[in-house]
């Protein structure tokens, strides 16, 4: 059997996040989502209020790159923007923009799962939440 080869130095194993959580209603999100100028002005003042959520060279500026929509949240519009300035390996940087009354991975709205997810903060196990709050073929 080979000797392992082991090394004190911290890697990098997974990719940096690429979306940017925001804080906003899904209803005040829905009614600037469609409108470019609108959504620039909303983000502009995010980067003001809270720039620890964004990446530090969104100093330099940033473009809006395109608009999606999620698969799993059919009515949730998407917007993604692009950095101007590239990454280390000179590529694009390019974020996706959600609101924050949506869960990661789009798997649903926080407001459905709020009490599941409370409960979760006392280590309720997930089959006792499946059993209290049913189970829908979304749920991961």
């Amino acid at each position: 059997m080979p000797q392992r080869q082991c090394t004190k130095e911290k890697t990098n194993i997974t990719s940096p996040v690429k979306r940017i959580t925001l804080p906003m209603t899904m209803e005040k999100y829905r009614e600037i989502v469609d409108d470019c100028a609108l959504f620039r002005k909303w983000v502009d003042q995010m980067i003001v209020e809270h720039p620890e959520l964004f990446p530090k060279t969104i100093s330099f500026g940033y473009t809006l790159h395109d608009d999606r929509t999620s698969s799993k949240l059919e009515d949730v519009h998407l917007r993604r923007i692009c950095l101007k300035t590239p990454d280390e390996d000179g590529k694009k940087q390019v974020f996706t923009i959600a609101p924050s009354g949506v869960m990661p991975y789009f798997v649903a709205f926080t407001d459905e799962v709020e009490k599941a997810l409370f409960l979760r903060r006392f280590f309720v196990p997930y089959w006792a939440l499946t059993y209290v709050f049913g189970r829908d073929d979304d749920w991961p």
